[in-house]
């Protein structure tokens, strides 16, 4: 899976570990200053979007922050869209206060690409679900051309000598 920015080539910064002024959970997440954020697979695999955690930006903003989250399917489609706002509770102590956990309903499924449109804000614990995994037979199929293919080029090389 990967993430980017939506809007451009705005930094996305993975933070954690004890600031004082960042939310903290224990772990490292991904804070994004401005513009958002888009992920998903580089194989353009389906997925479901489970639930993942957010938290406001920093302890020095203090208040909630409104996440506008939207769910795509192939060519673009829009499958669903909430607006999910968190708790305002950002004290950087951790290891759970800070951040809360948002699941997702039957809107967010079959998804390619997921975008968090708002700025602000501290991600973690994205959990997709519904990757479609190789079947046997196709693994078998695939086998079998690549060494068909490995023969042929064998027997052309052969030939050349």
């Amino acid at each position: 899976m990967r993430f980017w920015d939506p809007s451009g080539p705005q930094p996305l910064v993975l933070s954690g570990g004890g600031m004082t002024w960042a939310p903290e959970n224990g772990t490292a997440y991904l804070r994004v200053i401005s513009g958002g954020v888009a992920f998903g697979f580089n194989s353009l695999a389906l997925f479901d979007l489970v639930s993942l955690d957010l938290a406001e930006f920093s302890t020095g903003l203090p208040g909630p922050v409104t996440v506008h989250v939207v769910g795509y399917r192939v060519q673009d489609q829009i499958a669903g869209t909430v607006d999910l706002t968190t708790d305002g509770v950002n004290d950087g102590t951790g290891p759970l206060a800070d951040f809360q956990t948002f699941t997702f309903d039957d809107r967010f499924r079959n998804l390619y690409r997921v975008e968090l449109s708002t700025g602000g804000f501290s991600l973690d614990n994205v959990v997709v679900g519904g990757i479609p995994e190789p079947s046997a037979g196709g693994l078998v199929l695939l086998g079998a051309l690549c060494g068909l293919g490995w023969r042929r080029l064998r027997s052309k090389q052969c030939s050349w000598h």
